[in-house]
């Protein structure tokens, strides 16, 4: 990724973004984050998946966890994932070749899923629930087009678990002021995942949660943290926010470049997950 290239905090305006290779590639780097990486191998333990079912993922991007899980469903198993962006089901299609077993993917809306009732034995969701609307719809979505005793796996963040320290306590504070914020989406559902699968009739089994840690960035050679959004990205978010006026937009990001190349530079942000399992009588 060179210098100039950035890309917002935003994943719900995809298709005809001129960066469209960028946030494909922040996506890839997202999928080698160990928090991301321990949530999905603690998921598909609790999926237990098995030759022959059905899985289907709600948001699946350009497919990076659901190709793995598909493994576990055989030849004669069936994948099904759908996203708002046709830009990135184009993605998954070329990455679904040499898929372990029959896989569709298609253009759908998370809240009107065009799928019939009880249809898949599991459907999981991973960071789309924080771009929807109304994320209590989609799960509730989920829960009926997944059969009697199925289960259901939910991954989200919650973003007011964001910190930074650049030795710097405006910083600091000014970020998680701005994160506590919904503005507009609910970017802290991750922290309410059981709430949303009981208010839908689910049974939640189980619950865990993972930590990222970026402990460096190198501003000379990338405008962004591994995988993470741009900070000039963020300082344009707190000051549409109101939590930045613009005159002082530019020495909040000098400010955190500069601790970063002197080595002083530590974020964090903490991921939910949830699996639960659809009541044998409805």
């Amino acid at each position: 990724m060179g210098t100039e290239e950035t890309h917002d905090l935003r994943y719900d305006r995809v298709d005809g973004d001129p960066n469209l290779a960028v946030l494909v590639a922040t996506m890839d780097a997202t999928s080698e984050w160990d928090a991301i990486r321990r949530l999905r191998a603690w998921e598909r333990a609790q999926l237990a998946l098995t030759r022959g079912q059905r899985l289907l993922e709600v948001g699946c991007g350009p497919g990076h966890a659901v190709l793995i899980l598909a493994e576990d469903l055989g030849d004669d198993g069936e994948l099904v994932g759908l996203d708002a962006s046709a830009e990135m089901i184009a993605v998954a299609r070329a990455r679904a070749r040499a898929a372990a077993c029959r896989v569709r993917f298609s253009v759908g809306d998370a809240l009107a899923l065009d799928e019939p009732d009880d249809a898949f034995d599991a459907a999981r969701s991973e960071r789309t629930l924080q771009w929807l609307p109304d994320p209590q719809a989609a799960v509730h979505e989920l829960a009926r087009v997944v059969r009697p005793g199925g289960t259901m796996s939910l991954i989200d963040t919650d973003w007011s678990t964001l910190t930074i320290d650049v030795g710097d306590d405006d910083v600091a504070g000014r970020v998680r002021s701005a994160m506590r914020s919904e503005r507009g989406r609910p970017a802290t559902v991750g922290g309410r995942l059981p709430e949303l699968l009981t208010a839908a009739g689910i049974e939640v089994r189980a619950v865990t949660q993972a930590t990222h840690t970026w402990d460096r960035w190198e501003p000379d050679q990338s405008p962004a943290p591994h995988g993470c959004f741009s900070i000039t990205s963020l300082a344009d978010d707190l000051v549409g926010t109101g939590h930045l006026r613009p005159d002082e937009r530019d020495r909040f990001v000098a400010t955190i470049r500069s601790a970063a190349e002197a080595g002083h530079f530590s974020m964090t942000l903490t991921m939910f997950a949830a699996t639960a399992q659809v009541p044998t009588r409805r």
